[in-house]
């Protein structure tokens, strides 16, 4: 392409022959006019950043000759710069204004020489200008892009860090600091246990993607809720939240936003705690979350109090081993075990068992008729029931 002339000389060469004049007529500009730079140290300011501003009227004087493209590689200097900035508290926008500033400078020095038959030069000099702007401000936001992932990774490390710290009853204080959290006086200490999503049975979408999907609109509309960060582990089902306040009554307002937010149920065992105690009350949240959703409770908060009689059945003990040994039957045919566990969990329905195990209801009762021949136990009859129940909520602290 033809060099761009105005008044008889090109721009390139005016830019060069100007070049310490535009540098402090820049510097001064952005002290002025943009706040945040105002602010700056004078040390950095006479040092960086202008350093910059002399890097980018060299980058714009080379971009001339390529209709305002910025090489690759200076693109990246760019970036490099915007990281800087960022680090050191520099607002975005700030930065991009100083571009937009700088640019107006430069190109105003440079129309001002111009006359009415440098019209087309004149144009060709504010598209170059843009052109130059727009690959300058990609560059810039990539750094802030990159600043802002390695924060998030940071802090997302450090409040691992302080999870870790208080699942093992260590003094978080130190942890704390780094992770940008503020320990409150006591914890909800929740064990969330999350629903399969309809997606998940869908064979045309993959299960992994619709299962991350869920536990992120969950987490999200959980964290939308309390200004101050909730602290997060995800864990088989679902995870633990350990949520800033003591307040039950809310956090069951907020589970059912949450239900509605991942499109399932959510079974919550909510434990209050004040950080040093967090460890023992997971404990007894997990419990509480897996005994709710075993005994056919609805999603929602659950407490300690609302599940306490089958929690303490879950407890290990003689009794609750002679419970969970009335199972054992089942051992070798894990199919009737989850039809049972279904069929209680549904509330005693076998047509909602059926829809829970994709079968017919048909073969729901035949199911249950090899549990009554197998155990001695009948789920079908009322007076067997809660024996049953017992032994499922017995045989839950075994494990699997």
């Amino acid at each position: 392409m033809d060099a761009v002339v105005i008044a008889g000389q090109t721009v390139a060469d005016f830019l060069r022959e100007h070049h310490r004049d535009l540098l402090g007529a820049v510097t001064e500009t952005l002290v002025r006019e943009v706040p945040v730079y105002a602010a700056l140290p004078r040390e950095l300011i006479d040092g960086d950043v202008r350093r910059v501003i002399d890097r980018t009227l060299d980058l714009f004087v080379r971009a001339l000759g390529s209709e305002g493209r910025v090489p690759e590689d200076d693109l990246a200097e760019l970036t490099d710069s915007a990281v800087r900035r960022a680090e050191e508290g520099v607002p975005m926008d700030a930065v991009l204004a100083a571009y937009f500033r700088g640019s107006r400078v430069a190109t105003e020095a440079v129309v001002g020489t111009a006359g009415p038959a440098d019209l087309g030069s004149v144009q060709r000099v504010v598209v170059i200008q843009l052109t130059f702007l727009q690959d300058v401000c990609a560059a810039v936001a990539a750094g802030y892009a990159r600043h802002g992932r390695t924060v998030q990774a940071e802090q997302a490390s450090a409040r691992h860090a302080l999870v870790d710290v208080l699942l093992a009853g260590g003094d978080p204080r130190a942890a704390a600091g780094p992770a940008d959290v503020r320990l409150p006086e006591r914890y909800l200490v929740c064990s969330l246990l999350v629903g399969p999503h309809p997606d998940e049975a869908d064979p045309s979408v993959n299960r992994q993607v619709a299962e991350r999907r869920k536990l992120r609109r969950v987490r999200e509309e959980l964290e939308r809720h309390y200004a101050e960060p909730v602290l997060w582990r995800p864990q088989s089902d679902g995870a633990l939240a350990l949520v800033p306040s003591s307040d039950v009554v809310r956090l069951g307002q907020v589970v059912r936003e949450v239900e509605r937010a991942a499109g399932t149920s959510v079974h919550v065992g909510a434990v209050t705690a004040p950080p040093e105690e967090v460890a023992t009350a997971a404990e007894v949240a997990v419990g509480v979350a897996e005994v709710a959703r075993l005994t056919g409770r609805a999603g929602g908060a659950h407490t300690l109090a609302d599940v306490a009689l089958d929690y303490q059945l879950r407890q290990p003990g003689p009794a609750g081993a002679v419970l969970a040994a009335r199972l054992d039957p089942l051992d070798d045919r894990p199919d009737l075990a989850e039809t049972l566990r279904s069929y209680v969990a549904a509330g005693l329905s076998r047509r909602r068992t059926a829809v829970a195990l994709g079968v017919h209801p048909n073969t729901v009762d035949n199911r249950l008729r090899r549990v009554a021949a197998l155990t001695g136990l009948d789920p079908t009859a009322p007076a067997d029931v809660p024996t049953l129940r017992a032994a499922l909520v017995a045989r839950s602290s075994l494990g699997p």
